[in-house]
């Protein structure tokens, strides 16, 4: 397959020494517009991507010798959420296209993989499935892939004895020949793709293990170059995550909701997604100040008007964009805060053990009280620089990916203590990059 022709690689290096310690009004006006869609009506464009699918190992969990997985058959077993045994969060290089594994505990890069077969990419979002067993990235310029996180469940694909796959952020091996790298889909009839969110699946009590996880991702067509969309609408996509395959496919037409900057003739589309408690998806429109609800069982979609940058959905199910602003489905009106967390050109946004909704701020981030909507404290980072990656881990610790950088900072939810890894190569990342926020939605605390 032609997919599988990349070639680039590097040298194995230790990357241990990167990582250091340290100590409005209350409501907009909203519009609906609501559409039962059939997914039978997108043959064309799921026939395409499903056509497109190219795996890249096989389907099922591999053996390796390693047990380091929870497949085993499970008595007495209870569904959960993260995993105690590791947690990573994954970071996209976009200017390397490349995305790194970073362990959460130790702060040592134990990984960096290429996210397409031809080397470019430009990769910026990605999202950790539920059991914290595999990622999902998707790339700026079109194409969706998956890598597992631990190496039982990475297939041994050239029958070598071994799981051959990267070591660390100077061991980048080509696509084709990493092991870890689960199937990657290309989606060639699209020219811009943003958006990535898993959802949880279905708990197997036998197994102990989640089902029929899906991912919901976003596209648009006829862009001038990669990574932008022209006068066509969106494409909003729900993809098997065994296989890759496009089940689903819904366009929302440019006239329901437009992938340009204004009136325009070309933007950026579809910028972020979550998952609520029922696996709906939540979206953001860049440039037109829109979010957007996708029904996980029917396909409808509903349009509201708001929205800023960065979108999350907390533990109970209720919509934030990075102002911060809570967005109630059930009255259709946004919450402002009380008190002032100034902005910093957007970012992500995220929710945290204890119910805190943490944005990037001038300088730092911040945080607000989700029920309360008052404003709490402001937490200076090294440097003055611009955080536009926000994300909590399963542990409850808060990620702020610096921008233009090449760092990645953790900070304790408590005593706010830093700590930094400084190996990253040209990141940009916001979205569910270590699987805090579905977990939050799905296992709350």
């Amino acid at each position: 397959m032609s997919d599988s022709d990349a070639t680039q690689s590097g040298s194995a290096t230790d990357s241990d020494s990167n990582a250091t310690t340290q100590g409005e009004s209350d409501s907009d006006p909203s519009e609906t517009t609501a559409v039962a869609t059939d997914s039978d009506a997108t043959t064309d464009a799921t026939t395409d991507a499903t056509t497109d699918a190219v795996t890249t190992g096989d389907t099922d969990s591999g053996t390796t010798g390693d047990s380091d997985s929870d497949s085993d058959t499970g008595v007495d077993c209870e569904a959960k959420c993260g995993n105690s045994e590791w947690s990573y969060v994954w970071v996209a290089n976009s200017g390397e296209h490349t995305v790194s594994k970073l362990d959460t505990r130790t702060m040592i890069e134990e990984a960096r993989y290429r996210t397409r077969p031809d080397g470019s990419g430009s990769p910026s979002r990605t999202s950790v499935s539920i059991d914290g067993r595999a990622v999902a990235i998707a790339n700026r310029f079109g194409g969706l892939t998956k890598i597992w996180a631990r190496k039982a469940d990475c297939v041994d694909k050239n029958n070598n004895g071994q799981i051959d796959t990267s070591t660390g952020k100077n061991d980048v091996l080509p696509f084709a020949n990493d092991e870890c790298i689960a199937w990657h889909n290309p989606f060639s009839e699209f020219t811009v793709q943003r958006p990535v969110a898993w959802t949880s699946g279905v708990y197997n009590l036998e197994t102990c293990q989640y089902d029929e996880q899906k991912i919901w991702t976003l596209t648009a067509k006829d862009g001038l170059q990669p990574g932008q969309c022209g006068v066509a609408g969106i494409w909003v996509h729900r993809v098997n995550g065994d296989t890759g395959v496009v089940e689903d496919s819904v366009e929302i037409p440019q006239n329901i909701l437009s992938c340009t900057f204004g009136n325009s003739s070309w933007g950026f589309g579809a910028y972020g997604a979550a998952v609520d408690p029922q696996n709906n998806l939540w979206f953001y429109v860049f440039g037109q100040g829109k979010i957007a609800r996708v029904d996980h069982e029917t396909l409808a979609y509903e349009v509201f008007n708001g929205g800023s940058y960065g979108i999350t959905v907390d533990s109970k199910g209720r919509v934030w964009d990075d102002s911060p602003r809570r967005f109630d489905y059930q009255t259709k009106t946004w919450a402002n805060v009380i008190g002032n967390i100034p902005g910093n050109g957007g970012s992500g946004v995220a929710e945290d053990l204890e119910g805190r909704i943490w944005s990037a701020t001038t300088g730092g981030v911040g945080w607000v009280r989700s029920d309360t909507m008052v404003v709490g404290d402001i937490i200076p980072l090294p440097g003055n620089n611009i955080y536009r990656g926000i994300a909590v881990d399963v542990d409850g610790f808060i990620w702020a990916i610096q921008l233009g950088g090449n760092a990645a900072y953790r900070i304790d939810p408590d005593t706010y203590e830093t700590a930094f890894y400084d190996g990253l190569n040209a990141p940009y990342t916001y979205s569910d990059m270590s699987g805090g926020q579905i977990s939050q939605v799905i296992c709350p605390q």
